[in-house]
This record gives C-alpha cells, sequence and structure tokens, in this order.
C-alpha cells in the first residue's frame, strides 16, 4: 500500500496513550469505503478509539480448551462484557471478581493487547503467582494476533518469546513477570494486569509496587476467582 494510514484517513493520528472517556468520539471517515485500503484504514481508525468494535466486528478469536471440536471461536459479543470492557476504559483501578466460561481472563488479555498494539511505546505486563502462568497469558496475546484477519486490520509487527512479546517497529511489549514486589518495582508500566490475584501469596506487595503506575497515569487490573483475603478487601474498598 503505497498510501500512509494518516493520507488515507486524512488527518493524524496521535502517537501519545489517550485518556478514554465515553462516549467515545465519531470518526469524520467516508462511509462508504471503495477500496480494501479505504476499508482497513476506516476499522484502524475505528479500533484505536474503541476496542469493543473489534469483538462487535468479528476479528477477535479465543481458544476453548473444553471444546475439542471447535476450540478456535470469535469472542463473544455480549452487553454484559461490552459493560466491562466501558468500565475498564474509564478506570485507572481497575478489580472484578471473576468465574469460570466467564471469558474475562481473555477480555482482560485482549484490551490489554490492544493498548500495545495502538499506542506507541507501551509498557504492559502480565503478572500471575508463577513465571510460566505468566507465559500463557502472553501466548493468549500473541493467540488474538496470529488470529486478526489480515484483510481487515493492519498490524505492526510483532513476535513472541517466551514471556515477552515484542512489537519492534512501535517499541511496545507486553512481558510476563511473576508476582512479588521486587518484579515491578524496577519497571515504569503503561499497564498491569493481575490475574488470580486472590491465591497469591504476595498480593499485598504486588499491588504495592504496583502504586506508582497508577499514580503515574498508567493502569493496574486485577481479576480473580473468589477468595477471602486481600483482593477481596481490594475489592470492596477495605484496604487499611
Amino acid at each position: 500500500m503505497s498510501n500512509t494510514l494518516e493520507q488515507i484517513i486524512g488527518q493524524p493520528l496521535p502517537n501519545q496513550p489517550r485518556a478514554i472517556t465515553l462516549p467515545l468520539p465519531e470518526i469524520d471517515i467516508p462511509t462508504d469505503p471503495t477500496t480494501k485500503a479505504q476499508s482497513i484504514a476506516r476499522n484502524m481508525a475505528t479500533y484505536f478509539e474503541n476496542p469493543w468494535a473489534m469483538i462487535e466486528d468479528g476479528v477477535i478469536w479465543t481458544h476453548d480448551e473444553v471444546d475439542l471440536l471447535n476450540p478456535i471461536k470469535q469472542f463473544p459479543n455480549e452487553p454484559w462484557l461490552q459493560a466491562v470492557t466501558a468500565s475498564w476504559l474509564n478506570e485507572r483501578l481497575f478489580a472484578m471478581y471473576k468465574s469460570r466460561r466467564m471469558k474475562i481472563t481473555w477480555l482482560m488479555v485482549f484490551l490489554h493487547t490492544w493498548l500495545a498494539t495502538f499506542n506507541e511505546g507501551a509498557a504492559i505486563y502480565f503478572v500471575s503467582d508463577k513465571e510460566e502462568k505468566s507465559d500463557e497469558l502472553v501466548r493468549r496475546a500473541a493467540f488474538i494476533l496470529d488470529h486478526i484477519p489480515q484483510d481487515q486490520v493492519l498490524l505492526p509487527a510483532y513476535k513472541y518469546s517466551y514471556c515477552y512479546l515484542n512489537f519492534p517497529g512501535i517499541n511496545s511489549f507486553i512481558m510476563g513477570v511473576p508476582q512479588g514486589a521486587d518484579q515491578l518495582r524496577q519497571y515504569g508500566a503503561t499497564a498491569i494486569y493481575d490475574d488470580e490475584v486472590a491465591f497469591w501469596e504476595k498480593a499485598r506487595e504486588t499491588f504495592m509496587a504496583s502504586k506508582p503506575t497508577i499514580d503515574g497515569g498508567g493502569r493496574v487490573t486485577l481479576t480473580s476467582s473468589p477468595k477471602d483475603g486481600f483482593f477481596k478487601e481490594l475489592c470492596f474498598d477495605l484496604i487499611r
């Protein structure tokens, strides 16, 4: 494609993370694209502002280990998942209980992958209790990118390695790290996703090490199955 994305759209694309508010702004692009390049450009401009539109358009796929006949499935376009996405977009600190089959982990992996894909210089961290579980989250991000139709979205180049998904052309990355205060204190982060926090031995210490990310304008997201302890206190504003 000889023209740049900005030339096709007719307006410059910002290269800094945005403070996203709802309702999402309308994009001033012709509504009747006549070429594939215009169609991709329109998708890119829409998805840049609204990640849920990617799910509505059916370009996000997940892997269901339970269904051996049809394991690769489009992400479900459910109203309650859209409501979760809207809340996440507007909260820099987001904590949520989940249960199996809710697709919350897949949703959060997708949203953080969207941040890394559409923002130059984004530093995203996936945290679990063990390093291999953090790598599983990174591999989910790679799976999502691998299954986005190339004729609908223009993705930056990316490469997966153990616990690391690199976007060299835009200087962004997703890194998987285990729980613990020392794991995050040395890094600056655009966003941190902590999964199954209620079952961590070092949940409180890890969260406190993440606090500078929130103070600096970044995001911290925590999800977990229910259990008494630090995560429950955080969800119900009982932290002392």
